[in-house]
Formats: C-alpha cells, structure tokens, sequence
C-alpha cells in the first residue's frame, strides 16, 4: 500500500541533535476518530477509536487490519495497550454501561471482557502500564477519582479506594489515552475543568499530592490532558480544546520531590497527547505537532493528530477520520 510522506526540516540547533523528523502519512481505512494509538515497536502498534474501531499492524504500518469485537459497534476506544502482536487491551470511555476493558490473547481474533461498570456516574479516561502492572482512570465518583489496578495485563481489576482526591467540577480527559502515566517510582494523574493539576502518587506512600500545573482551568475544555515520563520527573500538556490554535500550555515536574512544576515556552496550541524518550518529546494535537529537546520548540507538521505513543525509536501517532502516521525518531 502506497503511503505518503509528509515531513518539515527542524531548526538546525534541533536537527542537529536529532536529525530530521518526518511524519510518514499512512493508511488505516477506517474512517474513525482514533483516540487511542500504542506502539510496541517500528513494526508492530495498535491503535482504536470510535465506533468500536480497533486496528493492528505487524509490518509497520503499511497495512492494518480492523479486529471485530463483538457487540462493540457503538463503543468509542479511547485507550489501548499493546504488549506485542497477540496481546492487547483496549478500553471504552463513556458514561456508565459504556465504560469496559476488553482482552486479546490471540491478535484481536477474539476478545474477552474483563471490566465493566454499573455505576451510571462513572466514565473511564485512560490506562497505564509498566510490565503486567496496571492502572485505569476514570472521573470522580463522590470526591476521588476512580482508580482500577491490574496485575496480569488487563485480565483481571480491582477497583483501589485510594485513587486521587478531586475537587468538584475536577476531571480527566479520554483525549488520547494519557491522562495517566507511570513515572520513575510514581504514579501520575493529570487533570482540569475547575482545577488543573498533577496528582502524584510515589511508590511505597498512601497519600496522593497535588500540585497546580500552571495551565489553562475554569472551564470543562480547559487543562492539563497528557503527562508522560521525562528525566526524573514529568512532562505534562494541555490547554483549551474548544481553542485549538490558541497558544497551548505545557509545564515540566523536574524531579519527584519538587515542590511546584515549571512552565515552558507554549507549544503553538492545544496538545492533547504527548510521549518522550530520554532526548525528546513529541507532542500532538489537533492544529498540529511539535518536538521538545528540553530547551525550545520545534514545528514538525500541522497535520491533525490525537494520540502519539513511542516504543525505541518509533513513534506512533493517530486522529480524526482514521489518521494515522510514523516518525522514525533518531538514534541514541
């Protein structure tokens, strides 16, 4: 299958610690708003989105093939989880009944439902993984956050009375499956609407701490939507999704002990999902994507994305009306 490439040259401080990037258009055919993306390595990711979309490929992209999973037509896949080509998880955000995790052993040729919810206030957000450990978020229920743990890839949850404190009108974002995140030592949550917040759980305590991200808040659209591992501490993005090309908002935990977070330089909008490796982070959203080096900005394209995953030097990345694409990151 023919795939495009799309790409823009760096500034050249930039390129010249990580070389060009290149978004490599491909095609999903599906026509679904992919939320949910995870990259496993240059060959193999999954990605899933709405109208029970869950797709897979094994040779890098150039073709994807749609799994079927049954009576799952009208459930939107926010969140999925790759741990090779056979196994997976994917997780459906929504209110109440809609809200389920879902197993594959066998590369998406069947699937088993392994969480569901009752609760008609509850809405799950987005997973976490480090190894067979798990985390899901979903929105407060009552005045905590609700917070599943798994520690057999998604088989089987239970539903821990610790997640974090919220304060009302607080909550996630199903945006691009990174509302959580596993940190060195901790686990991290990030939030908005009233607030805009990194909840941080370190390994070994009980008690979650808080701290204010600096970012957009007192709006439902406006927050802090994405947080992933970066050094010692945390990378977080966010800002307004109803102003997608306003100046986005971005703020670094420099390391687990700190006491307040740092404000970057803004990304040129809103970001929804962001992932880094020791050298860089790449940030998506819809009015486009940028990298971040830990000293400035770089614009790599001003395509369309929601959802970016990294797995050694290949980058993931997925969106409205089925987009999916590939940035072959440089070498260590």
């Amino acid at each position: 299958m023919r795939r495009a490439l799309v790409g823009l040259l760096l500034s050249l401080p930039f390129a010249a610690q990580a070389g060009v990037l290149r978004v490599e258009t491909l095609q999903s055919g599906v026509d679904a708003r992919l939320r949910g993306v995870s990259a496993v390595d240059a060959k193999v990711a999954w990605a899933s989105g709405s109208k029970g979309t869950v797709l897979r490929t094994i040779d890098g992209g150039a073709h994807w093939q749609r799994m079927m999973v049954p009576d799952a037509d009208k459930l939107d896949f926010r969140d999925v989880e790759g741990f090779d080509a056979s196994n997976a998880v994917i997780m459906a955000a929504g209110p109440g009944v809609q809200s389920r995790v879902f197993r594959t052993r066998d590369g998406g040729a069947t699937w088993t439902q392994t969480l569901d919810t009752s609760n008609e206030k509850a809405f799950f957000d987005c997973m976490a993984f480090d190894g067979a450990r798990g985390w899901l978020l979903g929105d407060p229920v009552g005045d905590r956050y609700q917070l599943y743990t798994t520690h057999d890839r998604g088989e089987h949850w239970t539903l821990d009375d610790n997640g974090p404190p919220a304060l009302k009108d607080e909550a996630a974002f199903a945006a691009s499956g990174t509302c959580i995140a596993r940190l060195k030592g901790a686990i991290a949550v990030v939030s908005g609407g009233a607030a805009s917040r990194l909840h941080l759980l370190r390994d070994g305590e009980h008690d979650w701490q808080a701290l204010d991200t600096g970012m957009a808040r007192g709006k439902p659209a406006a927050g802090a939507f994405s947080v992933a591992a970066w050094h010692g501490g945390a990378f977080v993005v966010g800002g307004e999704y109803t102003a997608e090309k306003s100046p986005g908002n971005a703020a670094t935990l420099k390391a687990l002990n700190a006491k307040a977070m740092e404000i970057d330089t803004a990304p040129r909008g809103y970001r929804s999902g962001v992932a880094c490796t020791g050298r860089i982070c790449i940030v998506v959203g819809p009015s486009g994507v940028d990298a971040w080096d830990g000293k400035r900005w770089t614009a790599i394209s001003d395509a369309s994305f929601d959802a970016v995953s990294i797995r050694g030097n290949a980058a993931w990345l997925s969106g409205a009306k089925g987009a999916l694409a590939k940035i072959v990151l440089p070498g260590r």
